[in-house]
């Protein structure tokens, strides 16, 4: 889908969500008009949102249990319900409150759910319900919280189930980092417990870290399995794939938004496969801090699930890793595939490898798999300060090897001037490009292609002979235009074309640090786009230096007889790019994906990516598909591949002058990003 498509449909979204819920479907004929596609989607989004509303988002109690209650039913702390006396009222959700109750019969506490009066009132549902519920309280299994009855009293339906002394998984990850071993056995836990759900014939659907308790003994609990859904085919229903709306409303619950699985998300029917997938969402969380897909939006959060690959758990590639740490990221890998068919068959085969994965850790050098081991190698991505300390060790590595110089240690932004620095003394003492042999133009390439996908993000990969070839036939390209006579755009003399963007270098480096994009991006995008010629058209109707096409322009808040003015289209590019980055991530890896979705859109590239994505050394990034460019359409081979080498050759040049025998400072040193941005 593309850019413009995704905001078409969050507007509908947006619209319907600001209606009445009895209104929404009036309001979605009506706006959609006969774009069913456009109507579907957004539907789709709708029922996820109002699915995942208020009551599932909110933290899990304490004491084991959720609880859907009807607000306006009167019930007050010392009233009586059936057997039950309410002690003391734990917390509120969407649907209801919590309760802690006494059981007078037995002198025992327990954890009260009471159902909304809105659900009870549809006797289809409530049977459903009760249904589903009965068939949960069966479930015998250490790790699964008993429930002890569903009944009814004084026209209030409810469920009491058993009183846990312990702290949500939440409440655990709000404390120290948890440890890989301790995050495995809670893991194992929560699997052999689904397993056990699944050979009765029931999904839980909801598996997050509100959702799972560990006692103080050490022992796990999975909660809420009164309201999961029975894998038994509804007679009324036929499609497998087709969302349904009686099957979604069969279970009051049906995923919270950052855990549930695409497939969910989609509204389509869930299988034992959906837990797997929630239960890697947990599994990469307790190992890194950070849930998986996590968003600053619920809406984008969706987006995030349904599109993106999360970071890898580690900086390492696999090989390096030590093999339990390697099992580890392989469990991940498989939980979160998105096509259901990809992930494990079942939770019992996950907790086989999960098992292994354990013994493994467990027989290797502490040093190798402790936490603090695991964070060291965790991707930069997840904290902040990571980031920071990850950055500054390659660029002192860097500037080490070329001028064996002392680098302090600062903020991100003073690492990036460093730098940025650095290349400009480097080429001090590096001789020019022309009067290297093929050996040290490589070797040079690939040492100034490390330093630019450094200064774009976290962990830069090593490239192969065939990527840095790809840059170098870029390079030798601008090479081969000093001292051209030509005025024809990509034919003019290299020392004229360099000589350009100067003037522009402060608005740019302004409008791109105020998006948070690397400033290289906003350097050498209108490079290759435009050599900055300023009202520079395609015979496409792309236009300005930034080559935006009219409607993209009007998307980004330019109007078509403002798109040859740099005071508009550098914030307009600036927050494309951000959007794209949003989307495909911010880590150097992705930025080459971020760079070829400004060249062929990122609907596109997700495809490809998920395309090639059992191909051997597979990573997430633009070099994989360029190195499968074979299985990968013509326009790609023919167009789109030479586009992100074209964009670090444009860059190596540019960063690189007295190389190159040009008479201007690498550009990124004429940036003042610290300049107040105009009004």
């Amino acid at each position: 889908m593309t850019p413009e498509r995704w905001q078409e449909v969050e507007e509908v979204l947006q619209g319907a969500l600001d209606r009445a819920p009895q209104d929404r479907a009036a309001y979605l004929d009506e706006v959609c008009g006969g774009d069913d596609e456009l109507k579907n989607e957004a539907s789709s989004l709708l029922w996820a949102h109002d699915e995942a509303g208020d009551f599932i988002e909110q933290p899990a109690i304490v004491t084991d249990a959720h609880v859907l209650i009807d607000g306006e039913q009167a019930i007050n702390v010392g009233r009586e319900l059936g057997p039950y006396k309410i002690v003391e009222e734990l917390g509120a959700g969407g649907m209801g409150e919590v309760y802690l109750a006494e059981d007078e019969r037995l002198g025992r506490f327990v954890a009260l759910k009471i159902l909304r009066a809105y659900f009870a009132s549809d006797d289809e549902r409530l049977r459903r319900f009760q249904r589903e519920a009965r068939a949960a309280s069966a479930l015998n299994h250490p790790n699964i919280l008993t429930i002890h009855e569903v009944g009814e009293a004084d026209g209030v339906h409810f469920i009491s189930t058993e009183f846990i002394d312990g702290q949500t998984l939440r409440e655990l990850l709000r404390g120290e980092s948890l440890a890989v071993g301790e995050s495995l056995d809670i893991s194992m836990q929560v699997a052999s417990a689904l397993a056990a759900a699944h050979a009765a014939g029931i999904i839980h659907r909801d598996i997050k870290p509100e959702n799972i308790m560990r006692r103080k003994d050490g022992l796990v609990k999975i909660l809420d399995f009164g309201i999961a859904k029975l894998t038994e085919a509804d007679p009324a229903t036929t499609s497998t794939e087709e969302p349904n709306k009686a099957q979604t409303e069969t279970g009051v619950v049906m995923g919270t938004v950052g855990y549930m699985s695409p497939e969910q998300a989609r509204g389509l029917t869930v299988d034992e496969r959906t837990d797997v997938w929630s239960l890697g969402c947990v599994l990469y969380e307790m190992l890194t801090g950070r849930a998986p897909f996590a968003t600053a939006t619920r809406v984008d959060t969706l987006v995030a699930l349904l599109e993106r690959e999360p970071q890898p758990l580690f900086k390492a590639h696999s090989e390096a890793l030590p093999a339990g740490l390697s099992q580890l990221q392989g469990i991940i890998d498989k939980a979160l595939r998105k096509e259901r068919d990809q992930r494990y068959e079942s939770v019992t085969e996950m907790l086989a490898e999960l098992q292994s994965a354990n013994r493994e850790i467990a027989s290797a050098p502490e040093s190798k798999t402790s936490a603090n081991a695991l964070q060291a190698a965790a991707s930069a991505s997840f904290e902040k300060e990571t980031r920071q300390a990850q950055r500054h060790v390659l660029q002192a590595l860097l500037v080490i090897v070329l001028l064996v110089a002392t680098v302090f240690f600062y903020s991100r932004s003073a690492a990036r001037r460093e730098a940025n620095l650095a290349s400009a003394n480097a080429t001090a003492v590096t001789k020019p490009y022309t009067q290297m042999n093929e050996a040290q133009q490589l070797a040079f390439i690939s040492e100034q292609e490390q330093k630019i996908s450094a200064q774009m993000g976290d962990g830069p990969v090593v490239l192969n002979e065939d990527a840095l070839r790809a840059i170098k036939r870029h390079v030798d390209s601008y090479v081969a235009r000093l001292n051209s006579a030509s005025t024809a755009l990509g034919g003019e003399d290299l020392r004229v074309v360099y000589a350009r963007p100067a003037p522009y270098v402060p608005l740019i480096a302004r409008s791109f640090a105020a998006r948070k994009v690397p400033l290289l991006v906003g350097l050498y995008l209108p490079m290759i786009e435009s050599e900055y010629r300023p009202c520079v058209e395609s015979q496409f109707g792309a236009k300005g230096m930034f080559q935006f096409l009219p409607q993209t322009a009007r998307q980004y808040g330019v109007a078509e007889n403002e798109m040859c003015d740099m005071e508009k289209m550098a914030p307009a590019a600036a927050h494309y790019i951000a959007d794209r980055m949003a989307e495909l991530g911010d880590d150097a890896e992705s930025m080459t994906l971020v760079l070829l979705s400004y060249n062929r859109g990122p609907e596109w590239v997700r495809d490809s990516l998920r395309q090639l994505r059992d191909t051997d050394n597979y990573e997430r990034n633009f070099w994989t598909l360029f190195a499968n460019r074979a299985q990968l359409d013509e326009q790609f081979r023919k167009e789109n591949a030479d586009y992100v080498p074209r964009f670090f050759a444009a860059a190596i040049v540019g960063e690189n002058p007295q190389s190159f025998e040009l008479q201007t400072p690498p550009l990124t040193t004429l940036a003042d990003t610290n300049a107040p941005a105009k009004p």
